[in-house]
């Protein structure tokens, strides 16, 4: 059962070049690589990127890896492994999976899109549009729950947010105030807007600001703004079922050498994570909305233009070329500044980052929980998803 707390913890983490407190290697479990893409049957670049970059994953003994590549209008899509080891399904591109913090910038999105139409500012608190919610919100703006500078723990910290799941009640549902009030019981981290911190319970307060704001509730709103608009026909939001629509790619912890792989899809309640991580998507769906976000789809200029303001503070002290703006993170691959987010949730990881103009995308994933892999599997997951992956 500590495997699951260890699960829970670490949704929405970013992963870092220096973490090193992981377990042992594993075997290698490749399938075969299946390939799906947009360009001329014979293989180009980006083609080769993705598949080498999804072989390179499972030859390190993860179970499983989906890559997709843009780059100026032509899109290869890669898959090694497997999506469901017990059944030896192999991993395919078109298959569902959680997105774990990925889905903060589609509450990122929505936020913005109310201040676009002055519905709330950034500027206000939490106590002007959520009164008594938290203590001390009068001092905490909806700029700084946006950029993880309010100070707030994270409430998963707190050991009775994973009370149930430890006595086997997969099925519990947390509702997103009550796992607020778990933070707030805790003391703050720091003064707000003074230091980064990141914290879930930042977007928690962010989707129950949308539903005060629009008297609709959260998944009705990423509905009607962003995923019908932009027909994003694999995108979910389950909260009371742990089913993921099929096909469905299943998230493991990893064992010792030898040992088989811990299934934790249906572990824990995806209300854990609601408005900061319990999205369940499919790489090109990833890829749509983030594309018409940096291309001004969904953002006005302005707003747009504040989403990727980074903020003074530090936000990998192993990597200084990280920024994070208002839901946003800014990292420079291949040579190019990018944008997205990461995204770690019951057993998967998914990176999925756009360049400016949206002519190149790269979107990486894996089934396997960060927190159990190897130093090779970490320096593999880190060459597929910073040069692998790079078309010249």
């Amino acid at each position: 059962m500590a495997a699951l707390l260890c699960a829970a913890s670490v949704a929405g983490a970013v992963l870092a070049p220096s973490a090193t407190a992981f377990g042992g290697g594993h075997g290698s479990t490749v399938s075969r690589t299946s390939v799906h893409h947009t360009a001329p049957a014979h293989p180009w670049a980006a083609e080769r990127a993705a598949r080498k970059a999804v072989r390179q994953l499972t030859r390190a003994g993860l179970p499983g890896a989906i890559a997709l590549v843009r780059d100026h209008g032509r899109t290869a899509t890669a898959a090694a492994g497997y999506a469901d080891v017990a059944a030896r399904r192999p991993m395919a591109g078109y298959d569902h999976l959680r997105i774990g913090s990925n889905t903060k910038v589609f509450t990122a999105t929505v936020v913005l899109q109310l201040a676009a139409e002055h519905r709330l500012s950034l500027d206000d608190t939490v106590q002007h549009l959520l009164p008594g919610v938290i203590h001390g919100g009068a001092r905490i703006t909806v700029r700084q729950l946006l950029n993880h500078t309010s100070g707030l723990p994270a409430f998963e910290q707190d050991p009775a947010s994973m009370a149930p799941y430890l006595r086997g009640d997969a099925g519990y549902y947390w509702s997103p105030r009550r796992l607020v009030a778990l933070a707030d019981s805790h003391a703050r981290l720091f003064a707000p807007g003074t230091k980064f911190s990141y914290s879930n319970t930042n977007y928690f307060l962010l989707g129950l600001i949308i539903e005060k704001v629009t008297h609709r509730s959260y998944e009705q709103e990423l509905n009607r703004r962003i995923i019908t608009p932009l027909g994003l026909h694999d995108t979910r939001l389950p909260l009371r079922t742990l089913k993921i629509q099929n096909p469905a790619v299943h998230g493991y912890m990893l064992g010792r050498p030898g040992h088989a792989p811990r299934d934790i899809t249906f572990g824990i309640s995806p209300s854990t994570t609601w408005a900061a991580g319990a999205l369940t998507s499919t790489v090109s769906d990833l890829a749509r909305f983030d594309k018409a976000l940096l291309t001004g789809r969904l953002l006005p200029k302005a707003q747009l233009a504040e989403m990727t303001k980074t903020g003074p503070f530090t936000v990998d002290p192993a990597d200084r070329t990280k920024g994070y703006g208002l839901g946003l993170e800014k990292l420079t691959l291949c040579g190019v500044t990018m944008w997205g987010h990461t995204g770690s949730v019951l057993g998967t990881q998914t990176n999925a980052f756009t360049s400016a103009d949206g002519t190149r995308q790269l979107v990486l994933a894996t089934n396997a929980d960060p927190d159990t892999w190897s130093a090779d599997q970490i320096s593999a997951w880190l060459t597929a998803s910073r040069t692998t992956l790079c078309v010249p």
